[in-house]
């Protein structure tokens, strides 16, 4: 295999001495992200392997996960029965090896279709939880006793290190996903300390040293703390040794209890799985999930399970317009292709980005925490309105924006610049005549006399009264998150505002976390609040705390309301304005069953 990008060792001699970093938190911590890396949002994450031959599981997981689920007779059995049926009781996984040939492997093409996605890098999975490494690693085969790698058996070929020269060549970057925790490995089921000092660190620095990768991307950390993985020493030799270390950036997966709380840049998976505040924007964060629901290649999943053109572009738009980048899956077969499916929904992407990427890259999160015209991004002075449902009378208002506009135009639109009014009540509308909506969304830029300056309070209706939709919360703590309400009772006399958007936030799991607002109350006016919450029987008794403007109200959830989908109303008692704009907030205290509530909105009407 040739050198890769040798110039970066040649730029690592002439550059100015770098700063040491020590084996702590407190030195490694300090570690700026890359700039690249913030501008980049959006990459692709490749799951790949031995698991890629039998591919298939339940669909509601994922099928690299296929060994763990034929051990534990998961699923009530599906993936057990699926093995006998088709290999045998008896089959071993290892023997799924040589038939992982990927006789139909371009990594050309691979990296052809990337680069037309408009990713900006790409991360493959080096060694998955079954152990299997995609390049010649010695120590994945000698920790087994038998060919575990794919130089030695499958492909027979360096399959990683293809691709990294391939993505290379079309210009991105490549990075490399690395689990710590392996399966039936003799050495880690006898002894994890000896597996860490003669399989683990050998082999990252292995690939660090040899592939010189822009993102390691480690995982399978969860049950065991850092110290066991030695993650301080390790990750302060990349930083200090690595061949590219102006350039390489690691995610926060270190051990248990260290997400968001480590690395260059936190994580999210399918929107949760993050720590209590990966998506705060402290730090750069990435949301990583599959175009279908497996990261692996699942045979089981229906065309249904897939994510349509339109809503893997929205996905990209809604990630970034909250400060995220989207690390966005596929699962090539076992023989060596990316499923049509897959491609048809990149090149979509790539299709739009081609037009609109100037709202996306290098962008800055919106100022909005709710936009009703869909989402919208920033950078500098420009401030970009991805439309998403194109408006009958030809016209966007933005509500609230406090900077002068002084011009707008659409990206791939067929006038030079587009009407702007300033509206009496505040903010400016757009007008759009003689434009046409763009495929999957279409973005409006605004020239603003400087950064985003908006009043982004929720402000009551015409009546005074306050509705505080879980769709324009800002969540914290974890686990919970905003989805679709089913069909179900709803209480009468609701503000429409309650019921609109269809949504709810759920998977309330875990004490500590919450839902927040930003309300511009009227000065000295007392409130009755009332919870709009959905809880299914056998899952009452959680408690929480209501605090507006610092005073705290206990909530008591003493009774189910039919079913999660079902809706009733809760008097929270009064609350009394603090003087201009209040925050209000809601906390679980304490989660009785397995969630505390759904949670519709919360209303607070005004005392005459």
């Amino acid at each position: 295999m040739r050198m890769i990008a040798p110039f970066l060792l040649a730029a690592s001699l002439l550059a100015a001495p770098q700063e040491r970093f020590e084996p702590t938190w407190e030195s490694l911590n300090t570690h700026a992200c890359p700039q690249w890396f913030r501008d980049a949002k959006f990459g692709i994450f490749i799951h790949w392997g031995v698991y890629s031959v039998p591919s298939f599981c339940d669909t509601s997981t994922y099928s690299e996960w296929y060994r763990h689920w034929v051990d534990t007779n998961a699923h009530d059995g599906l993936e057990r029965r699926f093995h006998a049926e088709n290999y045998g009781a008896d089959f071993p996984y290892e023997d799924f090896a040589p038939m992982f040939r990927a006789e139909l492997y371009d990594p050309a093409e691979w990296a052809s279709v990337f680069r037309r996605a408009g990713a900006r890098y790409v991360v493959l999975t080096s060694k998955h939880h079954d152990g299997y490494a995609l390049w010649p690693s010695a120590e994945a085969s000698a920790s087994r006793g038998h060919p575990w790698n794919a130089a030695e058996v499958g492909p027979k070929r360096d399959v990683l290190g293809e691709l990294t020269e391939a993505v290379r060549a079309e210009g991105l970057k490549m990075g490399l996903y690395y689990s710590f925790m392996e399966w039936h490995n003799p050495v880690f089921d006898r002894d994890i300390p000896e597996y860490v000092e003669t399989v683990m660190f050998p082999q990252v620095k292995d690939l660090i040293s040899r592939y010189h990768p822009a993102v390691f991307w480690p995982d399978g950390e969860w049950n065991h703390p850092d110290t066991t993985w030695r993650s301080t020493e390790l990750l302060s030799w990349i930083y200090n040794h690595a061949p590219n270390k102006d350039e390489i950036v690691v995610n926060d997966r270190w051990g248990r209890g260290l997400r968001a709380k480590s690395g260059d840049y936190y994580t999210t998976e399918y929107g949760r799985h993050g720590g209590a505040d990966a998506t705060s924007n402290v730090r750069p964060w990435e949301e990583c999930r599959g175009i279908g629901h497996s990261f692996a290649w699942n045979r089981n999943e229906p065309y249904e399970i897939y994510l349509s053109r339109t809503e893997c572009v929205r996905l990209l738009i809604d990630i970034v317009s909250q400060g995220g980048t989207l690390l966005l899956d596929v699962g090539p077969t076992a023989d060596g292709r990316i499923p049509l499916i897959m491609q048809d929904r990149l090149l979509a992407m790539g299709r739009w980005l081609d037009a609109n990427g100037e709202a996306i890259y290098a962008s800055e999160k919106s100022p909005f925490r709710h936009a009703p015209w869909g989402a919208a991004t920033a950078r500098g002075s420009t401030l970009y309105l991805h439309v998403y449902d194109w408006p009958e009378d030809d016209r966007i208002v933005v509500a609230r924006l406090e900077s002068e506009a002084k011009g707008a135009r659409m990206l791939a639109g067929r006038r030079p610049a587009l009407p702007v009014a300033r509206l009496e009540t505040g903010g400016v509308e757009v007008d759009l005549s003689g434009e046409h909506p763009f495929e999957h969304a279409s973005v409006i830029a605004l020239e603003l006399d400087g950064a985003p300056r908006v009043d982004d309070r929720i402000h009551p209706g015409a009546d005074g009264t306050l509705v505080l939709h879980a769709a324009t919360a800002e969540t914290f703590g974890g686990g919970l998150r905003l989805e679709a309400s089913q069909p179900g009772k709803r209480p009468d006399g609701l503000p429409p505002a309650a019921l609109e958007p269809d949504t709810n936030l759920g998977y309330w799991s875990e004490p500590e976390s919450g839902a927040r607002w930003e309300a511009a109350l009227a000065p000295g006016t007392v409130y009755d609040v009332v919870l709009v919450y959905g809880c299914a029987p056998g899952q009452e008794g959680s408690t929480g705390v209501l605090s507006v403007g610092g005073v705290e109200t206990h909530i008591e959830i003493r009774e189910a309301t039919g079913a999660w989908h079902d809706y009733a109303e809760l008097p929270l008692g009064t609350v009394s304005s603090a003087e201009g704009g209040t925050q209000i907030a809601v906390r679980a205290t304490r989660v009785a069953a397995g969630a505390a509530l759904n949670l519709r909105a919360l209303i607070l009407v005004p005392r005459r």
